[in-house]
């Protein structure tokens, strides 16, 4: 299986990298330190699995990272890496269609079997049987933000962390211009037209981490 590393911290993917690639039937082919460095890889890669952090602050939730990335490529699988098990979480990864929700407190065996019974096409959340998984109560997303665009979606996290127009435009190679139609989008698509107002949108639905 082909994998993508994704975590803002250099010495988790290494270490991560280290302990895939001693296995016969696991590679790693790319790595990212964020989300918009994921989405680039993965369109110059092949990627079977993406084993994604669930925090890389700062910027947008893992979980809302993975979300996007399946509805950009339906047939990737993701598995969640993560510090929390608690049930909200698990609920949203569920609604999202992720595969895989691994604590990383768990042994690294734990980790491979992941992987593997996700490539195989079942489920792995941690402390749960695949049954369980199943009968989570899915996570009721908010109406409003269904009516973003992919890349409305993409810009909210950066314009409630500050990130000006320009460095906006500038990391996602887009004009200026552009980035204010879609902040003016965003803003009344929303009905929120106050910074601190959209910042708190963000945090209370979990689309950004600090």
């Amino acid at each position: 299986m082909k994998i993508l590393i994704a975590d803002d911290h250099m010495i988790v993917r290494n270490g991560l990298t280290q302990i895939l690639e001693t296995q016969k039937d696991m590679t790693v082919v790319a790595e990212a330190a964020e989300g918009a460095e994921a989405f680039v890889k993965l369109d110059s890669q092949t990627v079977d699995i993406v084993l994604l952090d669930m925090s890389m602050p700062p910027g947008e939730n893992g979980l809302h990272t993975a979300k996007r990335m399946k509805e950009a490529y339906p047939n990737l699988k993701i598995v969640m890496l993560t510090m929390y098990d608690e049930q909200q979480y698990m609920e949203e990864a569920v609604s999202y269609g992720i595969e895989g929700f691994v604590v990383k407190s768990e042994p690294n065996e734990q980790l491979l079997q992941a992987l593997r019974i996700v490539m195989a096409g079942g489920r792995y959340y941690t402390g749960l049987s695949e049954k369980d998984v199943y009968q989570l109560p899915h996570h009721d997303e908010d109406q409003r933000y269904k009516t973003l665009t992919k890349r409305e979606k993409e810009l909210l996290p950066l314009i409630a962390l500050g990130y000006s127009n320009k460095e906006i435009a500038n990391q996602l190679f887009l004009s200026v211009k552009t980035i204010e139609v879609h902040k003016t989008n965003i803003h009344k698509k929303l009905a929120i037209h106050h910074y601190p107002d959209l910042l708190r949108y963000c945090v209370k639905h979990h689309l950004i981490d600090f």
